[in-house]
């Protein structure tokens, strides 16, 4: 394409967006509200994300011995189940190194106290298993179950309910972010179709000197993509605004910090930005092909 074509393209466009300026600012601020809300389902499936992510590295399940089992078969048995397909770890552990462990991860709690180390403790030796990912857990226990020498085994199922919430929730959000981005293509298209009518004349006189179908789509494509790329600017920085404050909140105070680790604002500023930016776009683009197809039949 040439320059001066596409310089008339643009300049058209413009004209489009000027003559038809209180229909565009319309569409540009439902465009803004619709990427705003669809920002905020962004802002809760990263985060979720990265929950999911750190949940799911984090599951294991805990393989009591039985009494009478010694330390080294204690340690073929640990062998033997890292071994086993969809395992990731093993790990032997004393009945002393459990209640170092017990008291470092629950240092605050008063019933530690009562732990010692030697003849009166207590707690059990046990083999802390980790799998690949927490949707092998049920596998991993039913084969870990199997050997002899063990116990039970201790596999809490709440990480699995709350992976399997988490991705119900991602789903729901990635239906209503479709459909926002549908309703924002709609709108443009609308707002392109008054376009089209004002300038029904020039595109009729257009086609008959010749001119390519894309020749004259090209100002209704410029003008959609600007409408969706104004459209786009204001979410982005609104909300990584707010984010920025949130995420500043959360790590004031140090206890919140450690419960929610939310995604840095970095990381947050690339996610909205690449995927508000290019959605705003594709739909501008995408409501003036609706507009170009079913309305002038070209």
């Amino acid at each position: 394409m040439k320059i001066d074509t596409l310089r008339r393209h643009f300049r058209e466009a413009y004209r489009g967006i000027v003559k038809n300026s209180w229909m565009s600012f319309a569409a540009v601020g439902a465009v803004a509200v619709t990427l705003m809300i669809f920002g905020v389902f962004v802002i809760f499936a990263v985060n979720l994300g990265s929950i999911t992510d750190e949940v799911g590295d984090n599951v294991s399940m805990n393989v009591v011995l039985k009494e009478e089992v010694t330390k080294e078969q204690a340690t073929a048995l640990t062998a033997k189940i890292k071994g086993l397909p969809n395992v990731n770890e093993a790990r032997f552990i004393s009945k002393d190194e459990g209640v170092d462990e017990v008291k470092k991860n629950l240092k605050d709690a008063d019933f530690t106290r009562v732990l010692q180390k030697g003849e009166n403790n207590f707690l059990p030796n046990l083999i802390k298993v980790t799998p690949k990912n927490v949707s092998v857990s049920k596998q991993v226990e039913e084969a870990v179950k199997g050997l002899e020498g063990i116990e039970s085994v201790k596999n809490s199922n709440t990480a699995k309910e709350l992976l399997d919430s988490v991705l119900l929730f991602k789903n729901i959000i990635l239906v209503f972010g479709v459909g926002l981005a549908v309703l924002a293509a709609f709108l443009i298209s609308n707002t392109i179709k008054l376009t089209i009518i004002a300038r029904r004349r020039e595109i009729e006189v257009q086609r008959l000197v010749g001119a390519s179908n894309w020749f004259i789509r090209w100002p209704f494509f410029i003008e959609g993509g600007f409408i969706g790329f104004v459209g786009s600017v204001l979410p982005i920085g609104v909300l990584l605004l707010i984010y920025q404050g949130f995420v500043k909140m959360i790590s004031g105070g140090s206890q919140n910090a450690n419960l929610l680790q939310m995604v840095g604002f970095a990381d947050m500023a690339k996610y909205l930005t690449v995927s508000i930016l290019g959605i705003g776009i594709f739909i501008g683009v995408f409501g003036s092909i609706l507009s170009i197809r079913r309305f002038l039949k070209i």
